[in-house]
């Protein structure tokens, strides 16, 4: 074995994926949001879900990305499983683009010419301080890095025509018919599983290719095997989600199987289109040869698309019968959101929204929270409220904990600008609802002790109250009213949602401090009246919490 070669081989794969890597992490710091905004507004039909999948995958040069994002998005219940299968469509194709800039670019002109420069240039221009500018440099440096790492299996791969004795080893496996095709389809997919990117896995392809490595019929073959393996990233960020996260991946994962079977079926004739439309024969014209593989690539996702998109409500039923069936079986609920980890796909500015989405959810469930609570203090005594109360804040304490957890972890990524200031606000945020919760915890637990002690509030006592939780809905449809009116938290720096909780919090203080004052009067200073006025005043203590950590809930930006 050379192992020279095998080294510049690996190393000009590393450069290649980490120019990849680089230039889609740095266009998503740099329109991250816009993307975002694109991809919810531009899902209302499933063709424009197809397109919008194309136009965010050309920009950021990676399916994996996008799907990883698509998958976050239906996790977080921010757009139907439905609408994700079409961008997952659009993704496919514009992945492909990829391999035409490869064809164009990195084969005609001398690349260090303008690889280099555009290093250069990123270095000069990352040093910014100023964040738009630092994302283009890091762009810039990507671009350079891709295209160097494409010189370099360029130039590590020899041409067989000049060293036929490099690649004697593939000829037994290059004149089986049909079985070369298929065995191709598998090493292409293995190649993309192992390196977790398709358009790194083209690239090699066509390289084999053009140098001589293989046959036209086998890099045909390694793509489609490709269409199945840039799958797994999706996948793998759909284990730790909810059952739609997992019916989005499989469903992206049923779409290129079904794709790579056709083609199969008809690859004769598939490929004698592609012959057709581009000139010079793959046999004998390696300089073809590059265009061919792009367009055979192409076309089988525009044609799969075609085919496939008049059935996505079918492949919506056939996807959700097998992950619920499996559920079932399994024991297994997971509905409710749970945040995703995107393997070695890095979408930190493009995840923050299901992240928002998420803090948005809980800040929503603690609203039982209080429902519960009113009816605890002011309905007859059931255990069972107190139950739920109680198991809810230990479910709470616990998502808390995978919360920080998680941002600590988009911390160590070096985010930086708005979405620093976003991860801080999140983070007071999910630090105020989990200390909501305790004292909810603590209420219950109160009046399980006073039931116990038959102790209970007294008629004025539990008017106050009563008064006191009217003045917490209010406060916590300030919050959860103008939420749900924004896909961030930036409609809560708004002066009048703040000046509004700013008085609910205030009449909350009075309201306290005026009744602690009747609890030290003579009448509740008495053996009989004493201990329902101590319970009051420890609940209404709780209940002030509650008010001020709302307010701080909608203050936590600042």
């Amino acid at each position: 074995m050379n192992w020279s070669l095998l080294i510049q081989v690996l190393g000009g794969l590393g450069i290649f994926i980490y120019g990849m890597k680089l230039l889609s992490e740095s266009l998503q710091r740099v329109a991250g949001d816009r993307l975002r905004s694109f991809l919810s507004s531009m899902t209302r039909n499933r063709v424009s879900a197809v397109f919008s999948g194309l136009f965010i995958t050309s920009t950021i040069q990676s399916s994996s990305a996008t799907t990883v994002l698509v998958v976050g998005f239906v996790n977080a219940g921010l757009i139907s499983l439905a609408q994700a299968i079409g961008v997952i469509m659009g993704a496919n194709i514009g992945t492909t683009i990829t391999a035409w800039i490869v064809s164009f670019l990195g084969f005609k002109f001398n690349i260090a010419s303008f690889a280099l420069p555009a290093v250069a240039a990123g270095v000069i221009l990352n040093f910014s301080r100023k964040e738009s500018r630092s994302g283009w440099g890091s762009f810039l440096i990507g671009f350079g890095f891709l295209f160097l790492g494409l010189d370099y299996l360029k130039s590590s791969v020899p041409d067989s025509a000049k060293d036929p004795e490099s690649f004697l080893f593939l000829q037994q496996y290059t004149n089986m018919g049909f079985n070369t095709i298929l065995l191709f389809v598998l090493i292409g997919a293995l190649l993309t599983i192992v390196i977790q990117s398709s358009s790194a896995s083209t690239t090699i392809t066509i390289t084999l290719a053009f140098s001589g490595y293989i046959p036209i019929d086998a890099a045909y073959g390694m793509i489609l095997g490709e269409n199945i393996g840039t799958t797994i990233t999706a996948n793998l960020a759909a284990i730790p989600g909810n059952r739609n996260a997992k019916k989005a991946a499989l469903a992206h994962t049923l779409f290129n199987v079904f794709g790579v079977i056709w083609a199969l079926l008809f690859f004769k004739f598939f490929t004698g289109i592609v012959d057709d439309l581009i000139p010079g024969d793959p046999l004998t014209d390696k300089e073809s040869t590059r265009f061919h593989i792009s367009l055979f690539h192409t076309m089988f996702n525009i044609t799969n698309t075609l085919i496939l998109i008049w059935f996505v409500n079918t492949i919506t039923k056939v996807v959700s019968a097998i992950v619920d069936g499996f559920a079932s079986k399994t024991g297994k609920d997971k509905d409710s959101i749970r945040l995703l980890q995107a393997g070695s796909v890095k979408t930190t500015e493009l995840a923050m929204v299901e992240l928002v989405e998420f803090t948005k959810k809980i800040i929503r469930d603690t609203y039982d929270f209080l429902r519960l609570t009113e009816q605890i203090l002011l309905q007859p005594y059931d255990a069972t409220r107190v139950l739920q109360v109680l198991k809810k804040e230990e479910e709470l304490d616990q998502v808390r904990t995978e919360v920080l957890t998680y941002l600590n972890q988009i911390q160590e990524t070096g985010i930086t600008g708005n979405y620093a200031k976003d991860v801080l606000g999140i983070m007071e945020r999910v630090k105020a609802v989990e200390e909501m919760g305790d004292n909810f915890a603590s209420i219950a637990r109160k009046m399980r002790k006073s039931y116990r002690q038959k102790v209970s509030l007294d008629k004025t006592f539990g008017h106050t109250v009563k008064d006191q939780i009217d003045l917490l809905k209010h406060h916590y449809d300030i919050l959860l009213v103008n939420l749900d009116q924004s896909e961030t938290f930036d409609i809560l720096g708004n002066p009048q949602i703040r000046n509004q909780s700013r008085e609910y919090r205030f009449q909350m203080i009075r309201s306290v401090k005026k009744n602690d004052s009747k609890v030290k009067k003579k009448k509740y200073q008495k053996k009989d009246n004493l201990m329902p006025a101590l319970l009051y005043r420890d609940i209404s203590r709780n209940l002030d919490n509650i008010s001020r950590l709302l307010n701080a809930a909608i203050y936590a930006d600042v």
